[in-house]
């Protein structure tokens, strides 16, 4: 029998942040992850640090993760990867600079 603590796993499931202020994450599944920190530096996500890791399917990449800083996008969980990569531009959708002459 292993000692170490079990990670709640939830799949591609809503979340929510509830607390004054913000104390903990509820998952889809009624499972209160507490938070230790956030990081509402976005105005379409926050970035949260965990008391403790969960598994999960990252909304965005849809990649199974286990981690203890998540991010909230419009109630859908996110990697830490996903969340950097909000701001990023594919280079095919950016615009050409030679056609705006």
């Amino acid at each position: 029998m292993s000692m170490a603590p079990q990670i709640p796993p939830v799949g591609i499931d809503r979340a929510h942040v509830v607390g004054e202020p913000n104390h903990r994450i509820m998952l889809a599944d009624g499972t209160a992850v507490g938070i230790l920190t956030s990081y509402p530096v976005r105005p379409d996500a926050d970035l949260h640090s965990l008391a403790e890791a969960i598994e999960f399917h990252c909304a965005q990449c849809h990649e199974h993760c286990e981690a203890t800083l998540v991010a909230v996008r419009d109630g859908w969980l996110l990697c830490p990867a996903c969340y950097a990569a909000l701001d990023t531009v594919a280079p095919s959708s950016a615009p050409d600079a030679r056609s705006a002459a």
